[in-house]
């Protein structure tokens, strides 16, 4: 009885709307799908367009910084090599024992380079660097935030060399006041050398000289600094202009 009356309601149904109401629901799952997944998407691009943009701007200051730096290297170098003229030829700087003291003092100033990779690594940490979706963009970040001569500035010039821990030993500490008040400026993001006249008479400045050319180990490590510092300011030049390039690559593609 009750499979005859199983058998009644089915031939009673009419399968043609019950197929339509099927696939209506079936195709608006899919639709629903598809919308999410569009909005999914283009929050994505949203997020990564953002990204980008956050990147751009630190390349852009890096480059601004890395110019300022470099500056500055070029100052305490120019420094060293007037030291190194007196150390291995005698010669004082424009005449003056004053000035080649204030040389050999001025060429022990560092300013240690750190890449500014804070969104880099956030991507990385996050692993969202997927939404950079461009692969030949991605691998532009990647190899310069992995393998520039960012990483080779911040390693010769990230640690205190030991010429500046041994001039500042054999200098007389009322001259190391005088020049930090008198020969250096700091403001934000800024160092500079200042030209500055000399607290000591010329006999007093000759007698620390003398000590510094009495040093063996002194000229040695001056050697070093300033070769090491010269090879930071060769760098830094190179990354300035991959650092541009590469904001200018992220800009393009952001528009």
């Amino acid at each position: 009885m009750k499979l005859r009356s199983y058998s009644q309601w089915i031939r009673s149904r009419d399968w043609s709307s019950v197929a339509m109401e099927i696939l209506i629901v079936v195709v608006g799952v899919i639709i629903a799908l598809q919308v999410s997944n569009w909005n999914e998407g283009r929050k994505d691009a949203a997020r990564g367009a953002d990204y980008l943009l956050r990147m751009q701007n630190e390349l852009r200051a890096d480059v601004h910084r890395l110019g300022t730096m470099a500056a500055f290297w070029k100052s305490v170098n120019a420094d060293g090599r007037a030291a190194l003229a007196h150390a291995e030829h005698g010669t004082l700087y424009q005449g003056s024992a004053w000035k080649t003291l204030r040389a050999y003092y001025q060429a022990s100033q560092i300013w240690p380079y750190r890449k500014d990779d804070t969104t880099f690594q956030e991507l990385r940490a996050s692993g969202e660097f997927g939404l950079i979706r461009d692969p030949v963009l991605r691998a532009k970040v990647s190899r310069h935030y992995a393998d520039t001569a960012g990483g080779a500035i911040a390693e010769v010039l990230g640690v205190a060399p030991v010429y500046r821990e041994h001039v500042r030993g054999m200098t007389p500490w009322a001259i190391q006041e005088y020049v930090w008040a008198h020969c250096y400026a700091n403001a934000f993001e800024s160092q500079q050398l200042v030209d500055c006249p000399s607290p000591v008479t010329e006999d007093e400045a000759m007698a620390v000289l003398r000590e510094y050319g009495e040093s063996r180990e002194l000229l040695g490590h001056l050697r070093f600094w300033v070769a090491t510092n010269g090879l930071a300011i060769t760098l830094s030049a190179s990354l300035q202009a991959e650092a541009s390039k590469l904001a200018d690559a992220i800009e393009q593609r952001n528009r």
